[in-house]
């Protein structure tokens, strides 16, 4: 949807997808450095950010290290990081079939999990997010390290130094990550905006028009600093995304 009215690129976290597998530790602040690395190979000045779940710490970070690279940031179903445990709900869900090594079973209940409520959720999201899945899955390794990564960073006594235009956006019924954790992170960030979506985690496949709208609002209505520059759109659990407007046409 946003790639039709902007220039949009998406890339995989280190060990993630089509990046090259990891086998040492890294932090948050390496994955914010990332992205701005993928900045510069494209030759991108600055970029709109969307951040989603773990994303959504990494594009703090990248705000909070590097100011001067960032439009705008649309934050989705986050937190700051640190150490905490999972809902009981999500172990007690997911733990029968990991014990038992069924992937598929496991992928399904994740996606209940993830959204607000899988029978009355848009018919072909299920097949998105599962082909999604399929086609670039994530080494166990790799989901380990993402989440030690997570519990030894935060950015909760940085946020009020973010200067750059915010919205967090959240589905009412995140089993994942609590609405009271993004609720927080827009209090938290000067100015901000906070919108929450009839959803669950995965707000993007359940509200897709509605998710598209609020990105492009807050990049078509962000006054660039040397170029025009908007937008940028999500991914689960490991996903930082920019884009910039296209050249007008007449």
């Amino acid at each position: 949807m946003l790639a039709a009215s902007f220039d949009v690129v998406a890339f995989d976290h280190r060990g993630v997808g089509r990046s090259a597998p990891v086998h040492d530790s890294f932090t948050l602040p390496d994955l914010a450095d990332d992205a701005v690395g993928l900045l510069d190979e494209i030759g991108w000045e600055r970029a709109h950010i969307l951040g989603v779940s773990m994303g959504g710490v990494v594009a703090q970070e990248l705000a909070l290290r590097h100011p001067d690279r960032v439009d705008s940031m649309v934050l989705g179903c986050t937190d700051t990081g640190g150490a905490g445990a999972s809902p009981l709900a999500v172990s007690r869900m997911l733990a029968p079939a990991i014990i038992h090594g069924d992937a598929q079973a496991t992928l399904r209940n994740l996606y209940c999990l993830g959204v607000k409520d899988p029978e009355t959720t848009r018919p072909d999201a299920w097949e998105e997010y599962r082909n999604a899945v399929l086609a670039l899955p994530v080494a166990a390794r790799t989901t380990v390290l993402q989440i030690g990564a997570v519990a030894q960073h935060s950015t909760a006594d940085r946020l009020s130094s973010i200067a750059v235009p915010t919205h967090v956006v959240h589905g009412d019924t995140d089993r994942l990550v609590h609405i009271s954790a993004g609720r927080k992170v827009a209090a938290a960030i000067p100015h901000a905006r906070f919108t929450a979506l009839s959803a669950g985690h995965f707000f993007w496949l359940e509200q897709p028009e509605r998710t598209a709208e609020l990105i492009s609002e807050l990049a078509l209505h962000t006054k660039p600093v040397c170029e025009e520059v908007p937008v940028d759109v999500r991914k689960p659990l490991a996903d930082v995304r920019e884009c910039r407007t296209r050249p007008s046409r007449s």
